[in-house]
């Protein structure tokens, strides 16, 4: 297959080209700088983010694009500063955009998009459980990003393609994305409860992660949201002992939750917010999780 993906040097999807590859897909990653790659099925096509109606990088497309897979977007790592939060809302929507005019103006359109998005849809609680089938107007910053989001990537389904929404939870990998920061603390003897310690983290292994992206461009049944985390979200003071036991570190120390909300303050949200959320779809299609469990996707995580 011919694949295009916008954020294809980033955590997911340098890991998701490195798969496809292997399959032997054609992957054309659409990126702001130049890159470089001697693999023969690696293709990297320079763009203009500024300008959306600049469509000129297509002409190194082949005529037929099979799938798109679309993670182009600012960091909610960095500090959210006014001018950083209209960066996180323009890049993923301007790129999606930009990605709607080309698929618009092309012969062959896509069959189908497979958009990132965030469990930040749902509002944060500590006592409910939310699914695909729960429908929400945004309550927060981040959840109006993410609707935002996809109301843009839904406007393809007008040219015929089928759209998925995967909404990923706290993606765990040793060396990049939330868990080393994560781990920090533990390593210097401070980890444990932030906060009250009952808000829910649903996270997912990055294996996983790839794995469910990959079973979504193969299954055509799945179309609109699909939350990819793992069946069995924790609250944060479960979290943080399965996590002391990985490192083999105490989890002893509880840190306020207003010192977070007076130095990061929305981004706090991140850590002191969370929403219990369940894979129903992945689950009703009977996909298989390799790390279904924080214990298990630690082991893995740590042994390597």
């Amino acid at each position: 297959m011919n694949i295009l993906i916008t954020g294809g040097t980033g955590l997911v999807g340098s890991r998701l080209t490195e798969v496809l590859v292997e399959e032997r897909n054609h992957v054309y990653i659409l990126s702001r700088s130049s890159h470089t790659d001697s693999h023969p099925f690696i293709h990297y096509i320079k763009y203009d983010p500024d300008d959306l109606n600049n469509l000129s990088w297509a002409e190194d497309l082949p005529v037929n694009i099979d799938a798109v897979y679309n993670f182009a977007g600012a960091s909610l790592q960095k500090m959210w500063t006014d001018s950083h939060k209209e960066e996180i809302m323009d890049s993923r929507i301007n790129t999606t955009r930009l990605l709607h005019n080309w698929a618009l103006n092309s012969e062959i359109k896509p069959g189908v998009l497979i958009n990132a998005s965030a469990v930040g849809y749902y509002p944060t609680s500590e006592h409910v459980s939310f699914t695909e089938e729960d429908v929400f107007q945004p309550s927060n910053y981040l959840a109006s990003v993410v609707n935002a989001w996809e109301k843009e990537a839904l406007k393809f389904q007008e040219l015929g393609t089928r759209v998925v929404l995967s909404r990923f939870g706290l993606i765990l990998d040793k060396d990049d994305g939330v868990l080393p920061l994560m781990a920090l603390p533990f390593k210097f003897g401070a980890g444990g409860n932030i906060g009250t310690g009952q808000q829910f983290y649903s996270w997912i292994h990055l294996e996983d992660l790839i794995n469910s992206l990959l079973y979504v461009l193969a299954v055509d049944e799945f179309e609109g949201p699909v939350n990819m985390t793992s069946p069995v979200p924790l609250r944060q003071e479960q979290f943080a002992k399965y996590l002391g036991m990985a490192l083999a570190k105490p989890t002893i120390v509880k840190t306020p939750g207003f010192l977070f909300k007076t130095v990061l303050g929305d981004q706090s949200m991140l850590i002191i917010k969370g929403q219990k959320v369940i894979p129903q779809k992945l689950l009703a299609n009977e996909f298989k999780f390799n790390y279904p469990t924080l214990d298990v996707a630690l082991d893995n995580i740590y042994d390597e």
